[in-house]
């Protein structure tokens, strides 16, 4: 059989320039079932803002996408089990503030939250609140610092956790206001908030969500919240920073990320899948209604908002002295 060698050398070299383009068309992102990760347990804000993710994602990729839980340790176990993970976009983490920036800030984790993640972009924020059990005998926050200059040490916060930001929410109002509280620690938000509601405890700065049927039926008095604005669940209640403590503001935010060195094509269209899935009316409405301000924060912006608040807290971690390593 006569072969045309310069005919056949043409047809390998053209086939070979289509085989990356026909990878592609062949296994488009997602390639298979995508996996969310959650560091929290079932039933927090992270978890349901992920199911809420993963349902929107699903029907815009028109393939399974499944949320895992992967809790403990502050959410480092789930993190660090996504940053070994193939950086495809196939796995990808879900995940309030705590084991990014606040973690790092008072112990050694084994991860770089700055170098080990591609942040995609965050889609809510929860703000706190400080709130006294009315025995207090604080109306304003104004007569809580007054209280805490004339008795240093007499009055007692509840913490739901060595580095929970409900703990260090108040360290910013001791450092701003420059009174002395004494901690009582508590293992978790529910006993922590119910210690107050008893009297057993003076004050907690509590998310909005958990302390608002407690506001309103008056059995905790809400002297201040953290955002930068009014909270719209709270709306006659200030925010501490606008009544002379502007340094206190400290909000919880939930973002997505993937591992790093995941390439910028699949990143780009997660971030647009999310974003989309976030703006949705109804979607804005079910965080609402649970609490939560919708935000979209993209890469960048997340970037630096994750340096920000990784030196404000290991500033707070510093000063109070609960570095633990």
């Amino acid at each position: 059989m006569n072969v045309d060698l310069r005919s056949l050398a043409r047809i390998l070299i053209a086939t070979a320039a289509l085989m990356p383009a026909l990878s592609g068309a062949q296994d488009p992102y997602p390639a298979r079932a995508v996996r969310i990760v959650v560091p929290f347990p079932a039933a927090t804000p992270p978890d349901v803002l992920a199911r809420i993710a993963s349902q929107k994602l699903a029907e815009s990729w028109s393939g399974p996408v499944i949320v895992e839980t992967r809790d403990g340790a502050s959410g480092t176990i789930g993190v660090s089990y996504v940053i070994k993970s193939a950086p495809d976009g196939h796995t990808l983490l879900f995940t309030a503030d705590l084991p990014i920036v606040i973690a790092p800030a008072i112990s050694k984790v084994a991860y770089d939250p700055r170098k080990d993640l591609e942040p995609i972009g965050a889609v809510a924020q929860g703000a706190y609140v400080l709130v006294v059990h009315p025995s207090v005998g604080a109306a304003s926050l104004k007569d809580l610092i007054a209280l805490a200059r004339a008795k240093p040490g007499a009055l007692t916060f509840a913490s739901a956790g060595e580095g929970s930001t409900s703990r260090l929410c108040v360290e910013l109002i001791k450092q701003a206001a420059g009174i002395d509280l004494l901690m009582v620690p508590f293992k978790g938000s529910a006993p922590a908030i119910q210690a107050v509601l008893t009297g057993d405890v003076s004050m907690y700065c509590s998310p909005i969500f958990q302390a608002l049927p407690h506001i309103k039926s008056g059995k905790v008095k809400a002297l201040g919240s953290t955002g930068t604005q009014p909270s719209p669940l709270i709306a006659d209640v200030l925010p501490i920073s606008m009544q002379g403590l502007p340094d206190v503001v400290a909000s919880t935010w939930y973002a997505a990320f993937a591992p790093s060195r995941t390439p910028t094509a699949t990143l780009g269209k997660i971030r647009d899948s999310l974003k989309k899935a976030f703006a949705d009316d109804e979607v804005r409405q079910r965080l609402t209604a649970a609490g939560l301000d919708p935000i979209w924060m993209d890469g960048p912006a997340l970037s630096a908002t994750i340096d920000s608040d990784l030196a404000k807290w290991t500033r707070v971690a510093q000063k109070v002295g609960i570095r633990t390593d």
